[in-house]
């Protein structure tokens, strides 16, 4: 696991969870639209000028928007989804930022606690002919839309699925198997590498299980953490990453967190010194915009422009 030079990144997760890329059950507020561009185009300015390089945003989410689906399955992507992927693309580019799209989030991999006719697809990965047509209807034809984009750094399959898989996490909710999630993300993995000509990426929830999706031909693996969250909190960040010096592939942090209250020796600015310095590909913190009032990561704040651009001043290996 080697890096010859280290991108600094940023969580941009969402504008509206499951609402920025087409419409929405309760209608349309894309990035195509007006309000949401001004949003967004503000925001990179500031991104950029803080030192960062690339955006890391969730796309699909849970399957509330941007699909039509019949009979709940996938049947194609709706008017506004290649629309608001190019709308975000395009302020990247101006920007002169790069977008890691994460295709999906684990909720929708997770069983639903009942049906919900205001999402007719929540149910569509519980089964193969679900998965296999998201791959076929949206994600195939999302690939060569936007195949080889200046501003597209990479196409990350899941986020954090290892919450649905009972072998990592066993819960009436995770039901989905390991073998059943790794064929599947394979098959989008070799997807991206014939269609896309962008790198793939999958968002592994811990160090602990980074392995399990290192021989699927990712271009690069990618981990989370989150201090508090980690079951041994003897080791430091840095013992953790030399722990995995022998990764074939390039690793990054596709979530670190701003702040950590419950581990008051974090600093995010010693975390990314020490993800630079053992040889990270990159890391991105947890995140841009303000957390939703009550949300789960409400304690993880949301970084300073301030700090990162001192840290990324202070580091002489520093791509922009």
């Amino acid at each position: 696991m080697t890096s010859s030079s280290f991108f600094l990144a940023v969580n941009y997760p969402w504008l509206d969870y499951g609402c920025d890329f087409g419409r929405s059950p309760w209608g349309y507020s894309g990035l195509a639209s007006p309000h949401a561009r001004d949003v967004v185009a503000a925001d990179f300015a500031r991104i950029r000028s803080s030192g960062v390089s690339l955006v890391r945003w969730f796309l699909l989410c849970d399957g509330r928007s941007g699909i039509r689906f019949v009979n709940g399955i996938p049947a194609g992507p709706d008017e506004f989804l290649f629309t608001d992927v190019a709308a975000a693309l395009d302020l990247a580019s101006r920007s002169s930022l790069q977008i890691c799209f994460s295709l999906f989030d684990f909720l929708w991999l997770q069983t639903p606690d009942a049906p919900d006719p205001t999402f007719p697809g929540r149910a569509a990965l519980q089964f193969a002919g679900g998965r296999e047509a998201l791959l076929q209807k949206i994600l195939v034809p999302l690939f060569r839309e936007f195949r080889a984009h200046p501003a597209l750094f990479a196409w990350e399959i899941v986020n954090e699925p290892e919450w649905a898989i009972p072998e990592f996490q066993p819960s009436q909710r995770a039901a989905l198997s390991f073998a059943n999630a790794r064929s599947f993300f394979s098959e989008i993995a070799q997807a991206v590498r014939e269609e896309a000509r962008v790198p793939v990426t999958l968002g592994s929830a811990r160090f602990e299980w980074l392995r399990a999706w290192s021989e699927m031909g990712l271009d690069l693996l990618q981990a989370h953490y989150y201090p508090q969250l980690e079951r041994d909190r003897k080791l430091s960040l840095s013992q953790k990453l030399g722990l995995l010096s022998d990764l074939a592939q390039p690793l990054w942090l596709g979530e670190l967190p701003a702040k950590d209250p419950a581990s008051p020796e974090y600093s995010l600015s010693e975390a990314l010194t020490a993800c630079r310095d053992a040889g990270l590909a990159g890391a991105g913190i947890w995140r841009w915009r303000p957390p939703e009032p009550g949300g789960p990561d409400t304690a993880f704040g949301f970084v300073e422009p301030e700090t990162l651009l001192a840290w990324s001043r202070r580091s002489s290996e520093f791509r922009v």
